[in-house]
């Protein structure tokens, strides 16, 4: 009969005996997989946000990518109808050699004349919700800056976005990442001079329409 003592070794190289198989068939799993990765970053070539008059021609000025110092390829989705009002979105994708990728958007307005002799800088207050007060800047004729995109009662760099002004009663916020965070807004329209509305796209905003009224 084997005693107690010969009984626990033999427990205890068991166990010894299946951590180092465990540890074996973890090595082999991840023998072949990078914990360590050089990100792959892109460069925009050119403005980020541009307008540009209906009719006009329009080349993209592309990006340049790298792996570390590398240059690497990248890929381009979107396209800009220059004699069609409105706003564009090129993004533009690159994918280091562990098969991580990164993105990065171009955004392009067409805007009628009609619409580049407006212009809607000004302060505007929500009528709704917390009353809060936008701040809209011209960045040139039919791009503009709101800091209050929601209207909420202390607006700042995270509530900041960029949006086209491409036809005389029409808007258009784009998605686009604010401090990590994305934002957008749909049925944007504006009364020039007198208010503009539109819904925020954001998780933290609901679905209602929000109306700022020029003060």
């Amino acid at each position: 009969m084997m005693n107690t003592k010969n009984r626990l070794f033999i427990l205890a190289l068991m166990c010894f005996a299946s951590v180092f198989l465990a540890s074996c068939e973890k090595d082999e799993d991840t023998a072949d997989v990078s914990f360590v990765t050089t990100y792959p970053t892109i460069e925009l070539t050119g403005e980020q946000w541009d307008a540009i008059m209906v009719g006009e021609s329009y080349t993209d000025p592309g990006v340049e990518a790298f792996e570390g110092e590398t240059p690497i390829e990248y890929t381009t989705t979107g396209s800009v109808d220059p004699n069609t009002p409105g706003a564009y979105v090129i993004t533009y994708t690159a994918t280091n050699s562990d098969g991580f990728s990164t993105s990065v958007r171009r955004y392009v307005g067409v805007i009628t004349p009609e619409a580049a002799a407006i212009d809607l800088s000004g302060q505007y207050q929500r009528n709704a919700g917390a009353l809060g007060v936008s701040t809209v800047i011209r960045l040139e004729p039919g791009l503009y800056q709101t800091n209050n995109i929601g209207g909420i009662g202390a607006p700042g760099p995270a509530t900041t976005v960029n949006f086209f002004h491409p036809t005389v009663n029409n808007l258009v916020v784009p998605p686009q990442n604010v401090l990590g965070n994305e934002f957008a807004a749909v049925d944007a329209t504006v009364i020039p001079g007198t208010s503009y509305s539109w819904s925020v796209v954001n998780p933290g905003y609901g679905t209602v329409l929000r109306t700022f009224v020029k003060l």
